[in-house]
């Protein structure tokens, strides 16, 4: 779910990570080891394949524009999603990706259907396996080194995808959670380089998700909260494109 949040609100991770002296680090586990423990961490493999699907509630900020409001994400495995944010004074921001199709519907742009990168990161962030970096999705994971995230040693670890993009993730050595990201997150607007923080990690009927997401592009921090999360087989007319999605597509 961190994955889903993060790249619906623009997300990626670390802002002013220090690295820790070469003579404080222990021998660097390599990137798989680091995902392996991160998987283990969460739950294992049998439980995030044993998702039938979510239907999350939550909450949506920009405190220093005083903005927010609700938000609501429907997930089906393999890859089927759909998040509505509704806004106190823009509307109802969607997006969504039905398999196939990635597309975005906001008040203040209209409607888009994605391709390219936009849609190559939108299907990655659907996918509910995701967390379980696969090699149809993954080329190359690398730990890079050790350094200071959010008050606390990470590994920071250079993913490759199969796609050619490149980012950089940070997981905790103690708890072997992830802390955040950094990532160049294709937008509306154009490529924006963005940070996400993860964090208040619950148990979510046999996993461990964040509650809390902060997303921070160009020094304006996005805040998510979760609410609640359940456990649920979503009926794939959810995930059904809009009509302003079908009339682009016939264009």
């Amino acid at each position: 779910m961190s994955r889903s949040l993060s790249f619906l609100l623009l997300g990626g991770a670390l802002l002013g990570a220090a690295p820790i002296p070469a003579s404080a680090q222990q021998p660097l586990p390599s990137g798989r080891e680091v995902i392996n423990r991160y998987i283990a961490a969460i739950g294992g493999r049998e439980a995030i394949l044993a998702q039938p699907g979510r239907h999350v509630f939550g909450k949506f900020t920009i405190p220093a524009q005083g903005m927010g409001g609700g938000l609501e994400i429907f997930a089906k495995p393999p890859n089927k999603m759909v998040v509505r944010v509704t806004i106190e004074g823009v509307g109802e921001v969607q997006n969504g990706f039905d398999g196939t199709t990635g597309w975005v519907i906001n008040p203040m742009v209209g409607p888009m259907v994605l391709d390219s990168m936009q849609l190559k990161q939108m299907q990655q962030n659907a996918d509910m396996y995701a967390s379980l970096y696969p090699e149809s999705q993954i080329a190359s994971l690398e730990t890079v080194g050790v350094e200071t995230f959010e008050g606390a040693p990470c590994y920071n670890v250079k993913v490759t995808t199969t796609w050619g993009e490149s980012y950089n993730e940070y997981f905790d050595t103690t708890t072997a959670l992830q802390a955040g990201s950094k990532r160049t997150q294709e937008s509306q607007m154009g490529p924006m380089e963005t940070i996400s923080i993860t964090s208040d990690y619950r148990d979510l009927e046999g996993l461990k998700a964040p509650f809390k997401t902060v997303v921070r592009t160009m020094g304006i921090d996005q805040v998510v909260t979760v609410d609640s999360a359940i456990r649920a087989t979503i009926p794939d007319s959810v995930f059904a494109l809009p009509p302003e999605i079908k009339a682009l597509i016939k264009k």
